[in-house]
Parts: C-alpha cells; sequence; structure tokens
C-alpha cells in the first residue's frame, strides 16, 4: 500500500515537473497579451492620427490578443490543475464548466434570463448559435476553478467554499463588464443599466450561474485535493486586464473598485505573497 502511495506521489511530481515549462511559457504570453493590448490602446488614445496608420490592421491588432488571451485562460488552468485532478476529473471539470456556462450564455442571449438582456459583438469571432462566442463557456470553467482554488484556502467546509467562490467570481466582474461592454464593445446591453450601461441582475446571473458551476465541482466532481501556486496569479491577471482598460478610458470609479475587488479575494486568502511563486524556479532534487 505505501509503495503505491509513493509511486502515486511520484508520479504526480513528474506530471508537474513536467507541465512547468509550458505553463512558464503560456504565462509569459498570457501577460504579453494583455500588456499588447493596454499598451495600443493607450497609444492610440494619446495620438488618434496612428489609427489612420494602423487601420487596415486594426481588426487584427484587436483580435489577435483577445484570441490569445481567451485561448490562454481556458489551457492554463488546466495545465495548473491536471496533476491535481488527474485526466477523468478534469475532463468532468471542463465539460460541466463550459456546457453550465455555455447554457446559461445561450440563454441569456436569447430570453434575457437571468443577465439581463445583452449581446455579443463580432470581436470575439465565431458564436454558438450566432450568439455565444466559442471562448466564453471556456472562461467559465477557467475562471470558477481558479476562484475556487482560493476560497479553498478560507474555508474546509463545502457551502461555504462553493459561495465564497461564487461571490469571488462576481467581484472579478466588477471591472470586467465595464471593460467589456462600455470601453470596449465586446458585449451590449441594449436596454442599459446602473454601472455603466450592465443592469444589476447581471451580478445576479453570475453569482447564480456560478454557484451551480463551483457547486458541480464540489459534490459531483469531488472538488480540489489540493490547491495551485499559480491560481493567485492567475485571478489577478485576469482582473488586472479589465481594470486597467477601465483605466486607460477614464472610468475611474470602475478602475478604482474594480482594483479593490480583485484585491479581496487575494488578501482574504493571504495570497499576496504567493503571487511570484509561478516565476521561482522549483530546486531539482539532488
Amino acid at each position: 500500500m505505501l509503495a503505491s502511495t509513493d509511486l502515486h506521489t511520484d508520479s504526480s511530481r513528474l506530471s508537474s515537473s513536467a507541465l512547468e515549462r509550458p505553463l512558464r511559457l503560456g504565462l509569459y504570453v498570457f501577460a504579453g497579451s494583455i500588456l499588447f493590448s493596454l499598451a495600443g490602446t493607450l497609444l492610440l488614445l494619446v495620438w488618434p492620427p496612428l489609427v489612420a496608420t494602423f487601420g487596415p490592421y486594426y481588426t487584427t491588432l484587436v483580435k489577435a490578443p483577445t484570441w490569445t488571451y481567451m485561448v490562454l485562460l481556458a489551457a492554463l488552468p488546466i495545465l495548473m490543475y491536471l496533476p491535481i485532478l488527474g485526466g477523468r476529473k478534469m475532463l468532468f471539470f471542463i465539460g460541466w464548466g463550459a456546457v453550465i456556462g455555455g447554457l446559461s450564455e445561450l440563454i441569456g442571449t436569447t430570453t434575457g434570463y437571468p443577465f439581463g438582456e445583452y449581446a455579443y459583438t463580432h470581436w470575439l469571432g465565431p458564436r454558438l448559435f450566432g450568439h455565444v462566442p466559442y471562448f466564453i463557456p471556456f472562461s467559465w470553467f477557467a475562471m470558477a476553478l481558479i476562484s475556487l482554488d482560493l476560497a479553498r484556502r478560507i474555508s474546509q467546509k463545502r457551502v461555504m467554499r462553493v459561495v465564497i467562490a461564487a461571490l469571488f467570481m462576481v467581484l472579478w466582474d466588477v471591472s470586467l463588464d465595464p471593460a467589456m461592454s462600455h470601453a470596449f464593445p465586446f458585449w451590449q446591453y441594449p436596454n442599459g443599466g446602473f454601472y455603466y450601461g450592465m443592469p444589476f441582475s447581471n451580478w445576479v446571473g453570475w453569482f447564480v450561474v456560478s454557484l451551480v458551476i463551483i457547486g458541480g465541482y464540489e459534490w459531483l466532481g469531488g472538488g480540489l485535493s489540493a490547491t495551485s501556486p499559480w491560481a493567485p496569479m492567475m485571478y489577478l491577471l485576469n482582473g488586472l486586464f479589465p481594470f486597467m482598460l477601465c483605466l486607460v478610458y477614464g472610468f475611474y470609479p470602475a478602475f478604482f473598485f474594480g482594483a479593490l475587488a480583485t484585491l479581496v479575494p487575494l488578501v482574504l486568502t493571504r495570497t499576496h505573497t504567493q503571487l511570484l511563486a509561478p516565476f521561482q524556479r522549483t530546486p531539482t532534487p539532488a
């Protein structure tokens, strides 16, 4: 029995070690796509004549870093948690998160429930049934898993973990919606709302859908047996992109509240000291 446990442990370490290089590379590209988008946006706002220079390439210059960001948002958590969950559980987590997230978005864009009436624009590429970009369901899977990781550091009680993780998902949206619907039109709310054109029902919908996804991770998927050192940095980067975009466009309240909301999970979980963990190489055993 002991030998079997040791073999399993060695296998997990080998798997984690083998994924370390692509994880680091992916994180650098992920951060690079954010910096490229922010720098390009700022440059065009400061010097509008550049729009004429880059006009023929503008669509590509927007879509290339954005699509890179969206692909890595889903791919990096797979690499992060594969050694923890194993292949079968990982497939369940991907499927459950993407299916529930995708269905909620499809229902939302066609009926207005539970998020309020909204519609995606062409910037995120081809759309499922003409409504939901293919990237979006996988972003639900990814951020719900990262939020659960952070919540696991706060409470050992399953119900509390699920609720806290769902709240972390809502906090992420504090700057996400103003940035992606008001600053740059990745999606739009035709009827407007109290917060940069977003209705309050959107946050209610985010919380409910997040509860379903994360609850499934816990009760159907067995939850996480360990946390990933990459989770704090991933959560920070995902918050950094929208709240810095709000700053660039001059939406200062959204920037302030978005930055504050992003820091809350990191402070509550005391993971701010672990933010550089992905950049610190693990010593090779002698």
